[in-house]
Formats: structure tokens, C-alpha cells, sequence
């Protein structure tokens, strides 16, 4: 059944909420101030650079592993998936494919991937691979534009939410021991999963941009379970736990890690981001069920009036640190270790975490 989202929630980055009635929990005031970036390593730290071709070149995936960072590219008439080894400067072919690649998801065991395809602008062809390229499930989707959710324990299951030209939008489970899919009757196109037979997501009273309630969604029968968290902005989940953020007033992001059943585990608050009329929530990246990497912003503004106004933070044990300043609000993505993590809306820049420095790992040809 397709049903009309709102064209301003379609950012994964940006939602709003109104205010909740209640006092800020702190960020650990003794956080060690980080060291500068160096812009230019040391000679024993430096990675490889990789050389890219501008005309061929699309576009920068994930890790492939802790070293590995995967691209696409186009050669001799195939969309190729690659991987450059930062750390050997080797390159490797790890798939290809005649239509044109759109977006490359890594599993979180790293042992497969989901290809995004499409060869026309109403249509979607989502391929699960093994590394060595073989081919194990293979999705076609009616869609403009597609989200994919994957399944962190059981990369079986994954959840594709199909949107149209209206913006309205059809939910759909994969289940490939049997191939099957099935339309999820919920009002929510960005939900999360929560072990094989749940859902989380986020259940709107008002106008979306008020902010929604967190609650669970069982796929078997359709039974909500509220969890009692109001004015919700964003939500991510990691096995038995999630993060939720709310906005305590304009001024401040309110971060709670909690189990399932609602109980805070650690908490913490950061400076609120606006996009005028939105909330913009920075990139968050869970490293294991203990461990967290995330932006803040240094302070409260306006997005476009922040530029590199923003700070990288390494949550363990429920205590954030501060790591690193002089960041833009980029999405991020970090190695399985946590060891490095790209930044920059190209994801051209690499972060070595422990030493603290910023590299520009690929360099185009003229």
C-alpha cells in the first residue's frame, strides 16, 4: 500500500523535533582537548594515495575491511567495484556489472555485499555478493529512489523501502531463504531492525517535523510496543541497544544510549544544528555494542553558517571523548576497528583516529 511521506524527512540528516521538558545531561566535562590536525604525516604514518582517473571514476563506497576502502569506477564498458588498500597500495577487482552502479552496502561481518543497480530511472536491481563476486540473491524493485536496511545479525534479511515519483513510498521485508518479499504495513520509511523479527521506528502524531516516538514493530503480527521516548529526532540501533536523540531546547541535542526495553545505559548533550526549519542530527557510526564515533557540533547555529564547526567524539563504556576538531557536518564512515574513518562529503578524507591526523587519501589526475 503506498502512502505520502513528507519531502522534507527525506534527508536521513535532517529531521526536526520540538523541545522536551526536562533538564540536559552533560557531556563529561573532563574531555582531554585533542592535539591539531597535522596535515602533513610523518613519513612512518603516511598511507598511500590513491590516483584516481577523473573521466572514469564515480564514486567512494565503504571499508571493505580495516584497510580496504571500496570505489566504483567505469572501464571498458563495466562498472567495476574496487578496493585500495591503504596501507599496501594495492587495488583489487571485486565485482562488475554492465548497468550502472548506483550505491555499494558492506555488511557488517564484511562478508557480503549489496550491489545497487539500475538501468532505468523507475526501476531498482539490488544484487547480494560474496567477496569473491558470486552472486547469492538478486532483487528487482519498482522505485525513483530506494533505502536498504540490512540486517546486522542475518544478512538474510533486509528491509527496502521503494519510493515513487510522489514521494509516497512502499515498505518491503527480503527474507532470502525463500526468496520472499513482502510488503511491511508501516508509516514509517526509515525504520531500523531489532533482531530478526523486529522493527524499530518512529511513530509520528503531528507533522513530522515535530519529531515522532520511538516504538517497536513486531513483522509477524503487526504488534507496536510504544517505548515511552517522545520528541525523538533520530535513532540508530546495534544488536540489543540503541541511540536516541531529542532536542532539549534550541540550543542543545540530547543523546541517550538505552537497551530495548527503554533504560538508559549513558547519556550525554552536544550543541543543536538547525537547516532553518530542520534539525540536522551529525553523522553517527557504531563501532561494536560498546563503542560509538560521532560529530558535534563545537556550537549551537546554523548549518550553512558553520562550515568546519564541527567536532569528532569516541564514545566507550558510555564516556565520550573528544578526539578531533575542524570537521565539516559530513556524513562518516569508519574501518571495522574504528581505526580510520573517512569525512568530507566525498568521503576524499582519511582520519586516522589514534595519531589524530587528516589525510587526503586520493588525488585526481588532470
Amino acid at each position: 500500500m503506498k502512502r505520502v511521506w513528507y519531502l522534507l524527512v527525506m534527508s536521513v540528516l535532517l529531521m526536526s523535533a520540538c523541545s522536551e521538558q526536562k533538564e540536559p545531561p552533560s557531556v563529561q566535562p573532563d574531555i582531554e582537548e585533542p592535539t591539531d590536525f597535522a596535515e602533513e604525516p610523518s613519513e612512518t604514518q603516511t598511507p598511500y594515495v590513491f590516483n584516481a582517473d577523473p573521466s572514469t571514476f564515480h564514486f567512494i563506497a565503504d571499508w571493505m575491511s580495516d584497510t580496504q576502502i571500496l570505489y566504483v569506477e567505469k572501464s571498458e564498458g563495466f562498472y567495476q567495484l574496487n578496493y585500495f588498500d591503504i596501507e599496501t597500495g594495492e587495488t583489487h577487482l571485486v565485482y562488475e556489472d554492465e548497468s550502472f552502479i548506483t550505491d555499494v552496502l558492506v555488511h557488517p561481518s564484511r562478508q557480503y555485499l549489496l550491489i545497487h543497480t539500475s538501468e532505468q530511472a523507475n526501476s531498482a536491481v539490488v544484487k547480494m555478493i560474496q567477496l569473491d563476486g558470486t552472486v547469492q540473491h538478486q532483487v528487482e524493485i519498482d522505485s525513483t529512489e530506494l533505502a536498504i536496511e540490512w540486517n546486522r545479525s542475518n544478512p538474510e534479511k533486509i528491509l527496502f523501502t521503494a519510493f515513487y515519483e510522489d514521494w509516497s513510498f512502499d515498505l518491503f521485508a527480503f527474507n532470502g531463504r525463500d526468496d520472499n518479499l513482502s510488503i511491511v504495513n508501516l508509516d514509517d520509511p526509515f525504520p531500523k531492525w531489532a533482531g530478526d523479527e523486529w522493527l524499530m521506528s518512529m511513530m509520528f502524531k503531528g507533522h513530522p517535523l515535530d519529531g515522532g516516538e520511538a516504538q517497536l514493530f513486531q513483522l509477524d503480527t503487526g504488534f507496536i510496543e510504544p517505548k515511552n521516548i517522545e520528541n525523538a529526532i533520530y535513532f540508530d540501533i546495534f544488536e540489543d541497544s540503541f541511540v536516541a536523540v531529542q532536542v532539549v531546547d534550541t540550543e542543545v541535542f540530547a543523546y541517550t544510549i538505552r537497551d530495548l526495553e527503554g533504560t538508559i545505559i549513558s547519556e550525554w548533550s552536544l550543541p543543536s544544528v538547525s537547516n532553518y526549519s530542520e534539525w540536522v542530527v551529525p553523522s553517527i557510526e557504531w563501532l561494536d555494542g560498546k563503542r560509538m564515533m560521532f560529530k558535534g557540533a563545537a556550537k549551537s547555529g546554523q548549518l550553512d553558517e558553520m562550515g568546519t564547526g564541527f567536532n569528532l567524539y569516541h564514545l566507550e563504556e558510555g564516556v565520550p571523548e573528544l578526539l578531533v576538531q575542524g570537521l565539516d557536518a559530513s556524513p562518516l564512515k569508519c574501518s571495522p576497528s574504528g581505526r580510520y574513518c573517512l569525512t568530507g562529503y566525498t568521503s576524499d578524507e582519511l582520519i586516522e583516529v589514534d595519531a589524530k591526523k587528516k589525510y587526503k587519501w586520493i588525488e585526481f589526475d588532470n
